[in-house]
């Protein structure tokens, strides 16, 4: 079947257009405490995106944020960077099992540094579609000169 010079960029376009539309994410809810050398941030949404597979097991990413990451590509990208505010990136297995955290908080010299092992998990749970589970850290943590102290429960969309 031959398509005419028309019909070839109509669909192009449609396929451009499908691709280049930034994904929809499901917006839980997020609460609880987020400190960055003692101010309060103040997270709304949360957000859970696909991971690659840690050592062949499904993966996910928990954006939890101050502004809306609707509309944006790549929520997990963005908040590291600074994009969507106060933010809080964390790798998880399915079994519960966090494999790495990206502390984002906005009043930090370091904002957008790796943590490891610092941050806990529980009441981790996987059931009807959704991820839900709280985050926190024993105590005040610090990253060099900054200090930094987590406890967050959230509730999210799985992708």
């Amino acid at each position: 079947m031959t398509h005419s010079a028309s019909q070839r960029r109509l669909i192009a376009f449609a396929l451009i257009t499908l691709f280049a539309v930034p994904a929809a994410w499901s917006v839980g809810q997020v609460s609880g405490k987020y400190l960055g050398n003692g101010k309060e941030a103040k997270l709304a949404h949360a957000v859970i995106v696909p991971h690659d597979p840690w050592e062949g097991e499904t993966t996910y990413t928990v954006v939890l944020s101050e502004k809306d990451p609707a509309g944006i590509k790549k929520p997990d990208f963005d908040a590291t960077f600074g994009k969507l505010g106060d933010a809080l990136v964390v790798a998880i297995t399915r079994k519960g099992d966090i494999i790495g955290t990206e502390v984002c908080h906005q009043s930090l010299k370091r904002a957008g540094f790796s943590s490891t092992g610092t941050l806990l998990v529980e009441n981790f749970k996987l059931a009807d579609g959704q991820m839900s589970g709280r985050f926190f850290t024993k105590g005040q943590k610090t990253f060099f000169d900054d200090s930094w102290e987590i406890d967050l429960t959230f509730k999210g969309k799985l992708p």
